[in-house]
């Protein structure tokens, strides 16, 4: 009878992948409450993030999640599972992820939820381990009217120039005045993805 062979980790990449699935916790967390500097200080100087709605570093980032907020759009993040890979100074994490929103459309209030995943190239630093990146992977939208005896009144027609996998999100973001393109990542765009994980795998390889 063969035994399957079960490759272990070593004490120092399980300590590794701890720190970094907690750092990829404490981003979403510190984005959620509010705490702009420590959702600023998850990231690396020279970070690149890519969502809906923002393309730039991560201290932008989390200058526009404040500004963001400022105007009224708060959204609640949830991560799980994370799936972490390790190699010398650098990493990849990918994690399943959700987004609530609640907010109005017409005087009817709505809540809208986005699935998908969140994945970062991560960097070992002096300062411990930080966030070289992070993109949105958007798989499907949904959006309900909080009181089920109202209806949603969406613009079907402006909805359908958006891409399926984020079309509701990209709506409700536009109506703020945030340009959404049609390029994002998506599950809808295996092409767009291919392309994607081909260049994260070469840089977890190589650094570059």
């Amino acid at each position: 009878m063969k035994t399957k062979r079960v490759d272990m980790q070593t004490p120092g990449e399980s300590q590794d992948k701890q720190a970094i699935a907690e750092l990829v916790r404490m981003e979403r967390f510190w984005r959620d409450c509010s705490e702009w500097d420590k959702l600023a200080a998850c990231y690396t100087e020279d970070s690149r993030v890519k969502t809906t709605w923002f393309e730039g570093t991560g201290k932008a980032f989390a200058q526009g999640s404040r500004e963001m907020a400022e105007k009224g759009r708060l959204s609640t993040h949830l991560i799980t599972p994370t799936y972490i890979r390790v190699k010398a100074d650098r990493a990849l994490s990918e994690s399943l992820m959700e987004i609530h929103n609640r907010s109005t459309i017409e005087s009817v209030e709505v809540d809208t939820i986005m699935y998908g995943r969140f994945f970062s190239r991560v960097r070992r630093t002096p300062v411990g381990w930080r966030l070289a990146s992070f993109d949105g992977i958007y798989r499907k939208d949904v959006i309900a009217p909080v009181n089920p005896g109202e209806s949603v009144p969406i613009d079907w027609t402006q909805m359908r120039h958006f891409r399926p996998s984020y079309r509701i999100w990209a709506y409700m973001i536009s109506r703020r005045g945030y340009k959404v393109t049609n390029d994002e990542l998506g599950d809808d765009r295996p092409d767009l993805l291919d392309i994607f994980y081909r260049e994260a795998e070469h840089w977890l390889e190589t650094g570059n």
